[in-house]
């Protein structure tokens, strides 16, 4: 189904008219034409490698007094009608015969979805795309290879790695790389695993994936993250703020069917036909879009065989408007502040 390389072609812009009046797919930000080109060169050049160069459509948005110029980049409308009608991309890797468990077919999933997103995911440079791609690959890595002890009530963080004091957060031990002890916490070599809260697991994952590819690409951002959780861990609400980037809100809801692997979601169970009717669902669990219409949800069972398989397509039913991945990572361009 994936179309051989096209050949690149300069940048030019289209009429405006062939465009819908939001901008949607994914949108690059420069300070000028040239850099605009630079990215847009790079960029087919990646889609190139992976086939899909063939598939979008490219318009320069020229910019005005108050909007720099920009570039959009999305998968072709009459592609999104029939490979994710409605925006719905968990089809999208069988449609494509996609296996995500290669490195290169995870990365086609991740950017068809971003691609045929309904509002814009905005980048400043091709650098910080392609970190995002990469991020999204990790986070759902270690989405995959965690394991959770099946016990709440079980060892909550290896002493090895962490300091524990009764009332406080854990802090991570200085002489341990935080990377190496987020491996450690969720996918332990020996034993039963660690028990998480389900919202404490999501944030170590998505921690997990943006530490992996800043210690490789931004090394400053990694030694700070590294601090923080040596002296006063970033959790709950300051994690939402200063690591993560959201997109829906309950005013502008997402299309409940658009997915790109590596968010964060909160799935709601469906309906129970037999109750009374409600405007939304009870409950929920936090998980993480694996792609192939698979979530990784981290809900701790009382008895380890009441928990259904997390690979589960009845886990589908509801979401959250919003979803939520990390912001942005590269030297120059981070919006990160510890």
């Amino acid at each position: 189904m994936l179309s051989a390389p096209a050949p690149l072609t300069p940048l030019a812009a289209k009429p405006a008219t062939a465009w819908p009046c939001e901008p949607c797919g994914v949108v690059f930000q420069g300070a000028s034409k040239a850099a605009l080109q630079q990215s847009h060169w790079q960029l087919m050049e990646q889609l190139q490698h992976l086939g899909l160069a063939s598939l979008v459509d490219v318009q320069l948005l020229p910019g005005d007094a108050i909007a720099a110029p920009a570039l959009q980049v999305a998968l072709q409308p009459t592609l999104i009608e029939h490979w994710a009608p409605g925006h719905d991309t968990r089809a999208l890797s069988r449609t494509l015969a996609l296996d995500t468990r290669h490195a290169d077919d995870l990365a086609r999933e991740i950017i068809v979805a971003l691609l045929a997103s309904p509002v814009a995911f905005a980048f400043p440079s091709h650098a910080e795309w392609a970190a995002a791609v990469r991020v999204r690959q990790g986070i759902v890595q270690a989405a995959r290879d965690t394991r959770l002890h099946p016990d709440p009530t079980g060892p909550r963080h290896p002493a090895e790695d962490w300091l524990l004091q009764p009332g406080r957060p854990p802090l991570l031990r200085p002489e341990r790389p935080l990377t190496a002890a987020l491996q450690a916490l969720l996918q332990p070599a020996q034993g039963a695993g660690f028990a998480l809260s389900a919202y404490r697991a999501s944030e170590y994952v998505l921690l997990l994936g943006l530490a992996e590819e800043t210690r490789r690409h931004h090394p400053a951002l990694y030694s700070r993250l590294q601090t923080r959780f040596q002296h006063r861990p970033v959790r709950d609400c300051e994690f939402h703020q200063a690591l993560m980037r959201q997109i829906g809100s309950t005013d502008a809801p997402l299309p409940s069917g658009f997915a790109v692997p590596g968010d964060r979601v909160w799935l709601r169970p469906p309906p129970d036909p037999g109750g009374p009717e409600t405007d939304r669902p009870v409950g929920g669990r936090w998980a993480i879009y694996l792609g192939q219409g698979h979530y990784r949800e981290f809900e701790l069972p009382t008895r380890l065989s009441d928990q259904a398989p997390w690979h589960s397509p009845k886990h589908t039913a509801h979401w959250q408007p919003m979803r939520e991945f990390p912001r942005l990572l590269c030297p120059g361009s981070s919006d990160i502040t510890l």
